[in-house]
């Protein structure tokens, strides 16, 4: 009887689920091996078209990409089928050895039982109760064991690829004092909206950048004032004159192109700035009473952020984001 169930073919039944959960972890191993490479991939065609996100380094796209993008699938089902072939043995031993004790200890008490009295021989040889009991505690091993592997593959489900980014994005420290996106960025001065006044007190004495006044700016007409910390990260800020206005020879990226939708968007420029005291530049800028969107700031915070017109501005703490 402990024999039952241990003959030929149940050991072709672990040699197959043996095979399948090698061939799942070859899969996975496949998979996983390509995710890097289609990771960097995808990260190079963003940084081409302008579309990454610059308060994301490559390695953290990477990192965030693979996470999602992980076969988790491929990788529980081989786990699975590894744990059903390993435990397969013992456990089937067990509810053996179980299910004969518990038959071997009621024997005696049940044919003392009036109605069994003189049927003993149909209890005599329990094949077919002996497999029901294998039947379905096997049933509920394999479901018990899957059911475990199932519960942890939608427990540790990774979410959304934005929820990565977001994780990755929030210990970003920037490797450069001043980055811009799309680089260079293109400001109109206008006297109703965002002065020239306003966009040097913002740019200059509150962030810290130079100066360089370019008149008749490409033999425009109009003046600019180019704002750099001396790399090739510059911000343009063009001051339209009363008489003449903005062409799309002189200044196309004021234009829409072509074929663009009635519905597209003005193009929305990133500046990013390391400072020592980001939380006092940030009340610079907020003293010069322009209009702010989005406002994230606090004395202790990492960075201070906000929106204004077309551009998104992230001001560093050089202090505080060294320190975490």
């Amino acid at each position: 009887m402990l024999k039952f169930g241990f003959d030929f073919s149940f050991y072709w039944v672990l040699l197959a689920t043996s095979l399948f959960a090698i061939f799942c972890g070859a899969r996975m191993l496949f998979l996983s091996k390509n995710l890097e490479r289609e990771a960097q991939n995808d990260w190079a065609y963003q940084v081409s078209e302008d579309m990454q996100d610059l308060r994301l380094t490559e390695g953290a796209y990477v990192r965030a990409y693979k996470k999602i993008n992980a076969p988790r699938g491929w990788k529980f089902l081989s786990m699975a089928f590894a744990a059903v072939t390993i435990m397969s043995i013992p456990a089937f031993s067990l509810i053996q050895l179980l299910l004969y004790k518990v038959w071997r200890d009621n024997l005696n008490e049940v044919s003392k039982m009036p109605q069994f009295q003189g049927r003993m021989s149909v209890l005599s040889d329990p094949v077919l109760v002996w497999q029901f009991s294998i039947f379905f505690t096997v049933i509920g091993f394999l479901v018990l064991l899957v059911g475990l592997f199932v519960r942890q593959y939608y427990k540790g489900a990774p979410g959304l690829m934005r929820d990565a980014v977001l994780y990755e994005r929030a210990g970003f420290i920037p490797g450069t004092a001043l980055t811009v996106g799309p680089n260079p960025a293109h400001f109109k001065a206008n006297n109703d909206t965002i002065s020239r006044k306003l966009y040097r007190e913002m740019f200059e004495v509150a962030l810290g950048l130079s100066r360089q006044v370019v008149k008749n700016w490409q033999d425009s007409g109009h003046n600019c004032d180019v704002y750099s910390n001396g790399s090739d990260m510059q911000i343009y800020v063009h001051s339209k004159s009363d008489e003449v206005g903005f062409s799309p020879t002189t200044h196309p990226f004021f234009f829409a192109g072509k074929f663009a939708r009635l519905d597209d968007k003005p193009e929305l420029y990133t500046i990013i700035v390391l400072m020592p005291d980001a939380y006092g530049a940030f009340k610079k800028i907020q003293a010069t009473g322009i209009k702010m969107a989005d406002i994230s700031a606090t004395p202790t915070s990492r960075y201070c952020s906000f929106k204004c017109e077309n551009m998104e501005v992230f001001i560093y703490d050089e202090t505080i984001s060294l320190q975490v």
